[in-house]
């Protein structure tokens, strides 16, 4: 038996455009971040303007994701395409991996050769726009979440907030170059951001990687079905041949379900039914996919 979640079209459409002025918004500040980080001899700016890049970068695979999630799968791919986010989140982490580290290059560079910070006060008032640009991206974020639930929406909303911590650590760095004149802060604060740039893009292709090699879902998730699938009812005597895997924000789960021999077959399918909306309920934008197997049969 199997089942499929599908999504309406309006929810689709809302979740789409959002993204769309997220990765217009964050190729906006790519550009002037990465201006003033010239301009001003900013390693901090410099590395803002990285991490706006990896969010126009994650924010375009995750619109990627909700167009392709909207889409039944076809001849040409059986299970869906959700696995063209997970090489695009591949490719991404490989190349914001490579420019934290020329982050890091550049930062030490400035050192050797005495390039420091100028233009402090203008410096100052890019990080102030770029705040107020990712704060209208949150609260556009966050109020479809509200609207549709969407765990993409949620984690955009979050990793746009974290970026604000960022901007404040960078503000400070500024700031207290301006009123001690060590400028070695605002080095320093390049080399922060890139090291949390990195840190980001391990876990990306951390993330992509095992779903790329259909890793199984962790093991508390595995445990939580083997409790759902014996305890779901008295006719059920088991399962075998249990298989997980994820990919973006689908789940996939296939297993043998055991049931006693003098069961009708209205009765198999509304325990089976009403299995898949259990762990469906449990686990969201999970595709389900159950054989039933009679007592002592194959």
């Amino acid at each position: 038996m199997l089942e499929n979640i599908s999504e309406s079209p309006s929810n689709v459409k809302e979740k789409t455009q959002s993204l769309g002025w997220a990765i217009f918004l964050s190729i906006f500040l790519v550009f002037l971040k990465g201006f003033a980080g010239f301009f001003c001899a900013s390693a901090s700016l410099l590395a803002s303007a990285l991490d706006s890049l990896m969010d126009m970068g994650i924010s375009s695979v995750n619109y990627l994701s909700v167009k392709l999630a909207s889409q039944p799968p076809d001849s040409d791919h059986a299970y869906g395409h959700e696995k063209i986010e997970s090489l695009a989140s591949y490719t991404q982490g490989v190349l914001f991996l490579f420019f934290s580290f020329f982050i890091f290059w550049e930062s030490f560079q400035h050192v050797r050769s005495r390039i420091f910070l100028t233009h402090s006060n203008f410096a100052l008032s890019i990080i102030g726009i770029s705040a107020s640009v990712n704060l209208m991206i949150t609260f556009i974020m966050g109020r479809i979440e509200k609207k549709t639930g969407s765990l993409i929406m949620k984690a955009e909303k979050t990793h746009y907030l974290m970026d604000i911590l960022s901007y404040i650590m960078i503000f400070v760095s500024i700031l207290l170059v301006k009123w001690t004149g060590w400028f070695a802060w605002d080095i320093l604060g390049g080399i922060l951001v890139a090291g949390y740039i990195a840190f980001l893009s391990f876990q990306i292709l951390l993330q992509a990687a095992n779903e790329l090699v259909d890793r199984s879902l962790p093991k508390r998730m595995v445990d939580e079905l083997d409790r759902m699938i014996r305890h779901h009812d008295p006719h059920v005597l088991g399962y075998h041949e249990l298989r997980t895997r994820k990919v973006g924000e689908k789940s996939f789960v296939d297993f043998h379900l055991v049931l006693k021999r003098d069961q009708s077959f209205e009765n198999v399918h509304e325990i089976t039914e009403s299995l898949v909306q259990k762990i469906q309920g449990r686990f969201r934008n999970a595709d389900v996919t159950i054989h039933e197997d009679p007592e002592h049969g194959k």
